[in-house]
């Protein structure tokens, strides 16, 4: 008489952890969130894996929102035409997505046409973004936001480092929170004035169709004073029309300068989520290739980059002239040290 053993056939469930860890490495993020929802073992898993994928972005719209994780290539898109419960549907995936792949959202964008909705989002995030640039809205209606409905987006939502107000109509608010963010970034800034620009203590300003401030008014921003605010790196200001250079640089006794490297502070990678920043390097560096400079009376480096359209004013900070110090220490030999932050500029009249 013989006898015969039948041994259990192995699953993904019942392999010893390194072989299964080896099985997930060739999954994606679908196949993973698929696997997570067929087995609690698996979810748990999956989890205990801590897999890193980089942090989210999300972006929601009128009828559809987006969930993505750009340092994998992972997109997933949801489509539901009910505007409130579309919203709480992205809020259940991202909590479920969270789960399994913990992670920090680094831009939220949101339409401005679910303003009706808007106390429903209750994220951390690092840039939030509210609209998109006018083309995106092309052939729609666009609901109004008022600046009472912006406020309860901007109460609930704790972005922490940057806000961008795109539009496509003009997003107005006084909101405190908007003056000492880091990175602040206005479009359809028609309604800012030279009295709004005083309250800005942000490190980075980019304010777009600025049609209501005049060269005399940068002129006066400049001049008196305001540029000292101790966090400010680089504010720009961009209209349809030319920008009258002279008016701008009118009693700053400036001189020329090229090819000058601007070193951003603090740079972190996810300013570029939006323009709050000309083209910048992944080291933080920033060529002006032509400007205007010229030294405050406390001694600090300022240079204005006037292109047509765009004005974009330059504050070196300390730092920076530390570092220069540092290097033509380093470097006497070399010719070129004044590159990297340019030659000393006048003293301000």
């Amino acid at each position: 008489m013989s006898f015969s053993l039948s041994r259990p056939s192995l699953t993904l469930a019942t392999l010893p952890f390194l072989p299964a860890t080896h099985i997930i490495d060739y999954l994606d993020i679908d196949s993973l969130y698929c696997l997570a929802g067929t087995a609690r073992v698996f979810k748990e898993f999956i989890q205990d894996m801590k897999i890193r994928t980089g942090g989210y972005n999300i972006s929601i719209q009128k009828g559809q929102y987006e969930i993505s994780l750009p340092e994998v290539n992972y997109s997933y898109y949801h489509y539901e035409g009910d505007a409130g419960y579309l919203v709480d549907l992205m809020n259940q995936d991202l909590k479920d997505f969270m789960r399994l792949f913990p992670g920090y959202i680094d831009c939220l964008q949101v339409d401005p046409n679910l303003v009706r909705h808007f106390h429903l989002f209750n994220q951390a995030c690092t840039v939030l973004s509210v609209g998109g640039q006018p083309f995106q809205y092309h052939g729609q209606k666009v609901d109004s936001c008022t600046p009472e409905q912006l406020e309860v987006l901007l109460n609930f939502v704790n972005f922490q480092k940057g806000l961008a107000l795109n539009g496509p109509k003009p997003l107005i608010t006084e909101n405190e929170k908007i003056f000492n963010i880091d990175w602040l970034q206005i479009r359809n800034a028609t309604w800012i004035t030279s009295e709004f620009l005083k309250k800005l203590k942000n490190k980075i300003v980019f304010l777009m169709d600025t049609e209501e401030l005049t060269e005399e008014h940068i002129n006066q921003y400049i001049r008196g004073g305001s540029i000292d605010n101790q966090y400010l790196q680089v504010i720009g200001f961009s209209r349809e029309t030319f920008w009258n250079k002279e008016a701008i640089l009118n009693g700053l006794g400036t001189v020329r300068a090229v090819d000058q490297i601007y070193k951003v502070a603090d740079f972190d990678k996810r300013i570029t989520t939006e323009m709050f920043l000309p083209k910048v390097s992944n080291n933080r560096d920033i060529k002006i290739e032509d400007s205007f400079d010229f030294t405050t009376n406390d001694g600090t480096k300022v240079s204005i980059d006037i292109s047509r359209r765009t004005v974009r004013v330059y504050i070196w900070n300390q730092n920076q002239y530390q570092d220069k110090e540092k290097i033509q220490k380093v470097t006497k030999k070399r010719r070129h040290t004044e590159d990297i932050n340019g030659p000393d500029a006048k003293k301000s009249c």
